[in-house]
């Protein structure tokens, strides 16, 4: 694994793909909830509150990837030191423990969605945010796993 070009995917790739789409998926979740309030508000209200919680953890975890721990990385790849490794493997605990709040939270997600399923009475934006929802679900899943192999072989 290069991991300078790890690093760039998931800034390139991962990162772009969160900042264009939490802020869609947001818009039509308050879409569904305005439009579908009187037959399946139980549901869009639990779901609403969810994808907030969820929206926060990766928020979270971007400013603390971006701003930290990908430019550490990249920085020890350009001159190690071991006061450097250490604080990586500092942040790296950190973030995994971040990580394993926000795959709570995407599992949450996906109950209170009933696996991403749209009750009968929905319309196509109701199923296209349940779907956007659900890949950005695998979509973080994913990128989590790069990460770990990325980790992993940097720290051993």
């Amino acid at each position: 694994m290069d991991i300078k070009e790890t690093i760039k995917d998931i800034a390139d790739n991962h990162h772009g793909f969160l900042k264009q789409e939490l802020p869609v998926i947001k818009s039509l979740a308050y879409k569904i909830l305005k439009v579908h309030y009187h037959d399946c508000k139980d549901e869009l209200i639990l779901v609403h509150r969810q994808y907030g919680r969820v929206q926060n953890e990766l928020e979270l975890a971007l400013v603390k990837k971006q701003m930290i721990l990908l430019p550490m990385i990249w920085d020890y790849q350009k001159k190690p030191s071991e006061d450097l490794l250490d604080e990586i493997r500092r942040t790296v605990d950190e973030v995994e423990a971040d990580n394993e709040i926000l795959l709570g939270e995407l599992e949450g997600l996906k109950e209170k969605t009933n696996t991403y399923t749209m009750p009968e009475s929905g319309c196509p934006t109701y199923d296209n945010t349940y779907k956007r929802m659900e890949k950005l679900h695998h979509e973080v899943e994913k990128y989590i796993e790069i990460e770990r192999k990325m980790y992993k072989e940097l720290l051993g």
